[in-house]
């Protein structure tokens, strides 16, 4: 017996151990929980937005009380009805005895097992009814668009606000009458009111009524259904096209709404079969609603649409395909009202004289490629392996000695993953980035990047006249930083890790304070670490910084937007800020088009599933303290408007940026590419042109990246990617910021025929123009595709030598970006080349670059070189002008060293043209007429050598000769 008794203690010991680790480990389960709210609301409050926690949270818990009370009554009426009608006998059936033992095992406790049960369902039903907040908060506070749908004569508000919410409000208490017919059919049945075994009286009168009443709710709910699907129809995306098209119109729309009059028939036939005996009229109902379901709104649809639709589709969906143009222009923001289209008599024909007039355009291209200069960065500027920049670089623009010059910038962000940090030097020590690097894009330095601003800490180098001074270089909110950081620890900081470290406490108001133990063991479970609860490296007055990857920074406050894949640093008022740009979605605006944007990655929030788009907000990121600042800019969406109704406190103004960061806001890529990709189908406004398709477009392909061996990344096969530029349009004064992208007929292809440009789109990013963008409509056949002027360089005579001989083992040749600069009336495409040594530390470096103009290629050390090449009449340098003293510009040629190839007649022209300036202005600037005069020197030096003289003898033959 002994062995027995130990058996059942260490049974129960057994028993015991398992209970308490369940209990903790619920309790840890809750705790983490808790202790994730919790620190979120602290979160929040650190940023003073604990109405927009409050409110989220509020909407969502009120939602699910709500849903859960109505479905519990629901639920717990029925069943509780279904208790009541029970037979005070049950009859004889095989199944008998196991409904006997459970009504022993329940005897008493039948209530507290229906309060149960409905408790149950309701709870979750009204838990998932939480996950549309979104939907009712747009229900309460949307107003409308101010646009009607051609169809039902609605404004679109009504679909992209009300709709929804109706819409779910229905299918949500259908299901939950499911449920309650489903748990009632099974309590009757319990009950001994159903039994399907029984010889007669299957089912009992009472239970009839009831199961017949819930039965004629369910085909008034379908009947409500059907009548809102007739608005779905606005949406339809049954044909090629997306709207009620014509098999929607006449033959859907019809059938929808005879559909409502059978669920409106067989709801009364449930009724009225309460007085009958047995079940015919409802399964007369059922079996007409379910025919009528399959035949008239599936099959007899889809039938039309191919016979008689799709044979005459031209005639028959032309004034639908109308609707469905105009509504897709406006939703995607290419309406008349913000799209402008010029014409450009393009001719290939750049001459000197507009190399002259145009120096401050030309002057302006960017010779840097931001995708291969990343390489530099890192290698040049990124502070050993502590650091590194992410490629590709970031555009912009900054002002130079007063003037606006295109740049490429990036952060030094730290890099941990190089480190091999502990949690100490993790969390503690190595707490942040440090500072940016920024390089002109128009300029080199013996084919590295020429940096405006450079180095790291007190060495950090910030060029005379550039606007980008640093007092607050540290980065404490990078892209991609990932964990948590915390500052005013009883231990320094790490600065930065140079050659010569540096100590660091943070000053900054970012993040919360871990005083208290209740709030350290909050941060120990949030973060799944003990070191938060122990390290005592902990003190008052210190605070954590958490969620500072900038895109989870800013969706975390506003889930409700979509955002762009491309965030981008700016240096402004001493500090470093993020700035990301907010879209405004929806799939609901009535007969507009969903569009598949292919050339965008996949995880941009831009990818798909959207048929209206605004960018409506810019989000402004401080790196040192975390501050977050939605903007909006344009205050005409009424989906914002809605939203800044629900979150006033959240949303701001444009005006109240700081204008030395709205100076840098630039047009968004992610949603250029999606207008450029709907663009290249709908500028076609005719819809029987529209329909044939033989007028389409499509953006031009990515020319290669590299010769002989390819980059992947920017393959031929993919889509231009948009290019910023630093430019002054055609016909305009001021140089701007800009994005453009160039488009070639639909059946072009690399493969057959040459891709000839037919348009190029631009959209403009200064304040005062911002968001508008111009179409330059291309006369047909005259300007060639970028991917074929990049097959031209390449089969070049110079060029492919050139290529051929350095791309071989030991080094490798590589394109940049091929730049499109628009001037006057023609087109010159410019494009650097790099080469990159087969070493484990070499980088890529610009050692020539291209230009393009019709047929003219030529390659040069120096952009000036191969410009004045490709015109029309050997040009001359190009130089800005030069003040005279009189208030009087006139332009002066700018000295070029690269005179190999020149003939005699151009070395002579070069010297006359370099003299001739240098006493032009000896008086107003005597170094730069010094400098020319050094060029005509070296002008004339190599004229003598072309003729066999030496330096030192006199020319006894007449030039030329």
């Amino acid at each position: 017996m002994r062995p027995m008794r130990g058996s059942a203690k260490s049974s129960r010991i057994r028993t015991l151990a398992v209970v308490v680790i369940g209990l903790l480990f619920v309790l840890f389960l809750s705790g983490s929980g808790l202790a994730q709210i919790y620190t979120d609301y602290l979160w929040f409050e650190s940023l003073d937005r604990s109405s927009v926690w409050s409110t989220t949270l509020g909407t969502k818990l009120a939602l699910a009380a709500v849903f859960s009370a109505v479905f519990f009554v629901i639920l717990w009426v029925n069943l509780y009805l279904a208790d009541r009608m029970a037979p005070p006998e049950r009859p004889e059936t095989p199944e008998e005895d196991l409904i006997e033992r459970y009504h022993e095992i329940v005897g008493s406790h039948a209530s507290k097992i229906r309060f149960g049960v409905a408790a149950l369902f309701a709870l979750v039903a009204g838990v998932d009814t939480a996950g549309q907040w979104k939907t009712w908060l747009l229900f309460r506070n949307g107003g409308d668009f101010g646009r009607v749908d051609p169809l039902f004569g609605l404004d679109a508000g009504f679909y992209v606000f009300r709709l929804p919410f109706w819409t779910f409000l229905v299918d949500r208490f259908f299901s939950i009458l499911v449920f309650a017919l489903l748990l009632s059919l099974a309590a009757h049945y319990l009950n001994g009111g159903v039994r399907a075994s029984a010889p007669s009286n299957r089912v009992t009168s009472a239970v009839k009524v009831h199961l017949s009443i819930l039965l004629a709710g369910l085909a008034l709910l379908r009947a409500v259904a059907y009548w809102l699907d007739r608005y779905q129809l606005v949406t339809s995306t049954r044909g090629r096209y997306d709207g009620a098209l014509t098999t929607d119109v006449e033959v859907q729309l019809p059938a929808l709404s005879l559909l409502v009059l059978i669920s409106l028939f067989g709801a009364a036939l449930f009724l009225y079969n309460i007085r009958r005996q047995g079940w015919t009229l409802p399964v007369v109902a059922v079996g007409l609603w379910a025919i009528s379901h399959v035949v008239v709104a599936t099959m007899f649809p889809a039938l039309f649409q191919r016979l008689r639709v799709e044979p005459q589709q031209s005639t028959r969906e032309q004034q639908y395909i109308g609707y469905n143009i105009d509504a897709t222009r406006f939703a995607y923001g290419l309406d008349e009202s913000k799209l402008v289209t010029i014409e450009f008599d393009y001719e290939a024909s750049l001459t000197a004289e507009q190399l002259q007039s145009n120096a401050d355009v030309f002057n302006d291209v960017s010779i840097l490629d931001p995708r291969l200069a990343a390489d530099a960065f890192n290698r040049s500027e990124s502070g050993r392996e502590s650091y590194q920049f992410s490629a590709p670089l970031d555009v912009d623009r900054y002002l130079v000695n007063g003037e606006l010059e295109p740049v490429n910038v990036a952060v030094r962000s730290l890099n941990l993953e190089a480190l091999e940090a502990d949690w100490e030097r993790e969390h503690i020590v190595l707490t942040h980035g440090y500072g940016v690097a920024m390089a002109a894009a128009d300029a080199e330095e013996r084919g590295l990047p020429d940096y405006l601003v450079r180095g790291i800490g007190p060495s950090e180098v910030t060029r005379d006249g550039v606007d980008a001074k640093l007092d607050q270089p540290q980065v404490y909110f990078d892209e991609g930083f990932d964990g948590y950081a915390i500052v005013g620890a009883s231990r320094d900081e790490v600065d930065f890790v140079a050659e010569a470290s540096a100590a660091f406490r943070y000053d900054g108001s970012g993040g919360v304070e871990m005083s208290g133990l209740l709030r350290r063991a909050a941060f120990a479970l949030r973060f799944q670490q003990l070191d938060p609860l122990i390290s005592p490296f902990i003190q008052d007055g210190s605070r954590v910084l958490y969620i500072r990857d900038i895109e989870s920074r800013i969706s975390t406050l506003a889930p409700f937007l979509d955002f762009d894949s491309d965030p981008y640093p700016v240096v402004a008022e001493g500090r470093i800020f993020w700035v990301v740009d907010a879209y405004t979605t929806t799939s609901k605006f009535p007969y507009s088009q969903n569009v598949d944007v292919t050339s965008l990655p996949g995880t941009a929030d831009l990818s798909g599933g959207f048929n209206y788009v605004r960018n409506s907000v810019k989000v402004v990121v401080d790196a040192y303290d975390g501050d977050v600042s939605f903007y909006v800019i344009d205050d005409e969406d009424p989906i914002i408007t809605a939203w800044a109704k629900v979150y006033p406190s959240l949303f701001q103004d444009v005006s109240e940026a700081p204008e030395s960061v709205r100076d840098h806001f630039r047009y968004p890529s992610d949603i250029f590419r999606v207008q450029t990709e709907t663009w290249d189908t709908y500028q076609v406004d005719d819809p029987i042109r529209f329909l044939e398709g033989a007028i389409a477009w499509r953006v031009s392909s990515e020319p290669g990246a590299a010769a002989g061996t390819e980059d992947p990344s920017l393959g031929s096969n993919s889509l231009m990617a948009p290019q910023y530029r630093t430019t002054r349009l055609p016909g305009e004064t001021e140089t701007e910021f800009i994005l453009q992208r160039a488009f070639v007929p639909s059946s072009s292809t690399q493969s057959t025929g040459r891709p000839e440009l037919t348009a190029i789109m631009v959209a403009r990013s200064d304040p005062e123009r911002y968001g508008q963008l111009i179409q330059y409509q291309l006369p047909p056949g005259r300007l060639s595709a970028p991917d074929l002027v990049d097959s031209d360089i390449r089969k070049d005579d110079e060029i492919s030598p050139f290529i051929s001989l350095r791309n071989r083992e030991g080094s490798t040749v590589k394109f940049g970006e091929m730049q499109m600069v628009l001037v006057d009336n023609t087109v010159v495409f410019v494009r650097p080349l790099y080469i990159e040594a087969a070493t484990e530390t070499a980088v890529p470096e610009l050692t020539q670059v291209i230009a393009v103009n019709g047929s003219r290629i030529a390659m040069a050390t120096t952009l000036d070189a191969a410009l004045q090449a490709v015109t029309i009449d050997g040009g001359v340098p190009i130089t800005p002008p030069v003040d005279q003293g009189n208030g009087e510009e006139t332009p002066v040629p700018v000295p070029d060293q690269d005179l190999e190839g020149l003939t005699v007649a151009q070395l002579l022209d070069r010297a006359r043209v370099l003299l001739s300036d240098a006493n032009r202005i000896e008086a107003s600037d005597p170094d730069a007429a010094a400098s020319l005069r050094a060029e005509a020197l070296l002008a004339l030096e190599a004229l003598s050598g072309t003729l066999g003289i030496e330096p030192d003898v006199p020319i006894t033959e007449p030039v030329g000769a």
